[in-house]
């Protein structure tokens, strides 16, 4: 049996299997100018955050 985390979010797996390539482009552009010009430093880590866990959802091997 798979153990859920905690905050009950899905897996990356789970979500990058249900994203288009256009979809995780978009996002990863969206990251990138939030990261670049997001106001607080707890905005930034976030955008940086999903950028790290968007960079390998790219690579088709997931697909």
């Amino acid at each position: 049996m798979k153990r859920r985390s905690r905050s009950g979010t899905p897996t990356f797996s789970q979500e990058a299997a249900q994203l288009s390539l256009a979809e995780i482009e978009a996002d990863i552009q969206r990251c990138l100018w939030g990261f670049e010009n997001g106001g607080t430093r707890q905005g930034r880590k976030a955008y940086f955050k999903r950028l790290v866990w968007l960079g390998p959802a790219r690579n088709p091997v997931w697909r």
